[in-house]
């Protein structure tokens, strides 16, 4: 069904304003009519509509235009305002005045309605379609617990820390990129302009051309037919990437490559155990935790073995065990999970176990943009004082005549 919002008077002269979904124009307005309002603008939106959503990542945000930062602060706002006993009804009515976003406005001003139908808090950010499902999942358990500000909160906590490590990651690259990118145009610029024209001015002096520079020519004519036809070869990529390399070709490789093969895995592992540690102290039970915990797995290799476990661990099968079986984890790792099962500490083990990963992690990364730099900037001096001595090589010849 389509969701409008409207705008109506209430039976106290009040304006009201929020997202329904209905049936049609002439539906919404039997709807409001029963409540004892009198619309006087209605629109239809498409902002808000049923998708198909991942279990537990948040990249429908990107697609949806939400930030993270920006869901982190909304979830931190409801859990504040649900800590003063402000009633959520209010709290959504409240946020929905401030928020820029019209997505997040839209989304706000739904969920309050469905509250208002007789749903629960989860029911009713389940339906706005734009929430992740383990947020779902959590504030059904805050619900039973009745400890929806401190689910709140957590989570707000949890998605600023996740999206913390991942710009860390991405600050660490920058220089490297950068770098590389702007030696690249470099290049090409020396042997798309500098060369030919070099080349023009000594064969004016009917001179050969240095060994050197004439491999630079041949270089330049393989990169310039290369720019011309890139555009075909683009198209061509796009087309076949998807029937020619698989998802699970590319995860595989992952799994194999020397370096990138450890950094991969510990990024699985700290982000696997802390979200499954913030879920069982959110009060999900250890299956449906896991079944959640899954979904942030990036490999499909990977996820099909701990979906295994996930699978397993319903028949009362103990998660150390489990994980000791598919050899999912290191030892060491599997040792404190154990601890932690025999002693009742699973979450905080396994917070432990994030910990530690997420500062094996940092170690690696930093040991390899230790080294990664440096050797950028070698190389990329190299085969640019490469290019520009072969390219000045005629002139000084013909100087030196």
């Amino acid at each position: 069904m389509p969701f409008y919002r409207y705008k109506a008077y209430n039976q106290e002269g009040k304006e009201v304003s929020a997202v329904i979904e209905a049936v049609s124009i002439s539906h919404l307005k039997k709807i409001l009519t029963l409540k004892g309002l009198i619309p006087y603008e209605i629109e239809e939106i498409s902002s808000i509509k049923k998708t198909k959503r991942s279990f537990f990542q948040i990249e429908i945000f990107l697609q949806k235009k939400v930030s993270k930062e920006e869901l982190a602060l909304l979830l931190y706002e409801i859990g504040i305002l649900l800590e003063r006993n402000v009633h959520i009804t209010q709290i959504f009515d409240i946020l929905s005045k401030q928020i820029e976003n019209p997505v997040l406005k839209d989304a706000l001003l739904s969920a309050k309605e469905y509250v208002q139908q007789g749903s629960s808090i989860a029911d009713a950010f389940d339906k706005t379609a734009i929430f992740p499902k383990f947020l779902i999942e959590m504030i059904r358990a805050g619900e039973t617990s009745g400890a929806l500000d401190t689910v709140f909160l957590s989570a707000s906590e949890f998605i600023e820390k996740q999206e913390e490590f991942k710009r860390k990651i991405v600050n660490a690259l920058i220089y490297p990129i950068v770098v590389i990118i702007v030696a690249f145009i470099s290049v090409v610029i020396i042997m798309n302009f500098v060369v030919p024209t070099i080349t023009k001015i000594y064969t004016q002096f009917g001179k050969e051309l240095p060994t050197l520079t004439k491999i630079v020519v041949h270089i330049s004519s393989i990169t310039s037919l290369f720019i011309k036809i890139s555009p075909l070869i683009l198209i061509f990529g796009i087309l076949s990437y998807k029937k020619l390399v698989t998802r699970e070709i590319v995860d595989k490789l992952k799994l194999k490559l020397p370096f990138f093969r450890k950094v991969h895995l510990y990024t699985i592992y700290l982000t696997w155990s802390n979200t499954l540690s913030f879920l069982l102290k959110g009060g999900l039970t250890l299956d449906k935790a896991i079944k959640i915990a899954n979904e942030t797995i990036n490999n499909v290799v990977l996820k099909k073995q701990f979906n295994t476990v996930a699978d397993e661990i319903t028949k009362g099968k103990s998660l150390s065990d489990l994980l000791n079986k598919y050899s999912l984890f290191p030892e060491n790792s599997i040792q404190l999970i154990k601890i932690g099962e025999e002693t009742g500490q699973l979450e905080n083990m396994l917070g432990v176990i994030s910990q530690i990963y997420r500062k094996q992690t940092d170690r690696l990364l930093t040991i390899f943009l230790s080294y990664l730099e440096p050797a950028v900037l070698i190389l990329l001096s190299i085969v640019i004082g490469f290019f520009v001595f072969a390219t000045l090589l005629p002139i000084f010849s013909l100087s030196v005549k």
